[in-house]
C-alpha cells in the first residue's frame, strides 16, 4: 500500500487541508482498476467509515497481496473541514464539491479541490462515489445512475444492492463527479448511503459488502463473496411520493426496507401539544419503503415516504 497526497491547500488560520489516498497496486497491470471516493460531504460519517473499513480490509483481510489483481485507489475523505464541524457542504461558502467537476485550477476553493481530485482519478476503468441523500430523509443503500448515455446498468448490478435508481439527468447533474468521470471514459457509480449521523453496523456492512462484491465480480480482487440481491432497476415513474396533510410529531410505523401492502398504515402524525393523532399515513400501493423522513417534527405537505411500487 502506498499513501499518496491528492491535494494540499494552505490555510491562514489553521492546518492545511491535506487529502490523501491509499493506493493498492495490483499484480496484473492489464486488469480492471477502480478508484473509490469517500466523504465529499459532512453531516454523516458513513461514507468515511466505509472507505476506511475498505482500506483496512485490503491491508489485512486478503491473505496474499497477489489477490489484489487490479489497481485500487481509496480516498476516504475530501471535505475534512465539513466533517469536523458536522456541516454538509464546504463550511466557508456552503458550496458542494460534488457540483464543481471537472473543476477549475484558477477558480474558487471548491473548484480547485475538484480539479486536483479529478486529475488524480483519471485512468481508472471503474469509479465509485459514496454519497448521502439530500434533504431530511434516510434510505436503504442503493445505486444512483444518471440517464446520461454513458451509464452501465449491467455492471451496476454487480454490487448486489436491492435497487438501482436510473435517474433522469438534470442540468445541475452535469457538474457532478459521476457524470464527468463517465464523460472521460470511467464507468462510474454513486452509492447512496443513509444520511443518519450515527453508524448502523448492519447498514454499513451492507454498503461495504456491496463494494467487495463489485471488486470480486470484476476480478479486481480474488475473494470469495456471497451473492447479494438481484438488483431492481427503478425509474422516477416507479417511485410513489407520499406526503403528510398535517404538521406535528412524525412517527413512522414501518421501517425503511420493509415490503408493504396497499392501504397498510405506515406512519402517523401526532399533535405536538395535545398528543392526539391528527393524521394516519396509508400506503397508496404495494411496494417497498425505500426512503423516509428522518426528523421527529414534520411540516404539512412534507414528503414522509418514498415507496417503490410493485406489480
Amino acid at each position: 500500500m502506498k499513501t499518496i497526497e491528492i491535494l494540499r491547500i494552505d490555510s491562514l488560520n489553521r492546518s492545511p487541508l491535506i487529502v490523501e489516498g491509499y493506493l493498492f497496486e495490483g499484480s496484473d497491470p492489464t486488469a480492471p482498476s477502480v478508484a473509490i471516493v469517500g466523504a465529499m460531504e459532512g453531516e454523516t460519517i458513513l461514507p468515511l467509515y466505509t472507505a476506511s473499513k475498505l482500506v483496512d480490509f485490503l491491508r489485512h483481510s486478503l491473505d496474499d497481496e497477489s489477490k489484489i489483481v487490479g489497481n485500487i485507489l481509496v480516498i476516504p475523505s475530501v471535505n475534512h473541514y465539513a466533517l469536523n464541524i458536522n456541516q454538509r457542504f464546504w463550511p466557508l461558502d456552503k458550496t458542494d464539491i460534488n457540483t464543481m467537476f471537472p473543476g477549475y485550477g484558477e477558480g474558487e476553493t471548491t473548484q480547485r479541490i475538484a480539479k486536483k481530485l479529478f486529475d488524480a482519478l483519471q485512468g481508472y476503468t471503474h469509479g465509485i462515489i459514496l454519497e448521502t441523500r439530500e434533504g431530511i430523509s434516510t434510505c436503504i443503500p442503493y445505486i444512483k445512475l444518471f440517464e446520461s448515455g454513458y451509464e452501465d446498468l449491467k455492471s451496476a448490478k454487480k454490487f448486489g444492492y436491492r435497487l438501482i435508481h436510473h435517474k433522469s439527468l438534470r442540468p445541475t447533474d452535469t457538474v457532478s463527479l459521476q457524470y464527468n468521470w463517465q464523460l472521460w471514459g470511467t464507468k462510474a457509480y454513486s452509492i447512496i448511503c443513509p444520511s443518519d449521523t450515527n453508524i448502523d453496523l448492519n447498514t454499513s456492512n451492507e454498503v461495504f459488502d456491496g463494494i467487495v462484491n463489485f471488486l470480486s465480480k470484476n476480478k479486481i480482487i480474488q475473494y470469495k463473496v456471497l451473492s447479494g440481491y438481484e438488483s431492481t432497476i427503478v425509474k422516477n415513474r416507479d417511485i410513489e411520493i407520499i406526503k403528510t396533510s398535517k404538521s406535528g410529531i412524525f412517527i413512522p410505523t414501518k421501517k425503511i426496507g420493509t415490503t408493504i401492502k396497499k392501504d397498510e398504515m405506515i406512519g402517523k402524525v401526532i399533535h405536538a401539544l395535545e398528543g392526539k393523532v391528527t393524521h394516519r399515513i396509508f400506503s397508496p400501493c404495494d411496494g417497498l419503503i425505500a426512503c423516509a423522513y428522518k426528523n421527529g417534527l414534520i411540516f404539512e405537505n412534507a414528503v414522509a415516504f418514498r415507496v417503490i411500487k410493485s406489480g
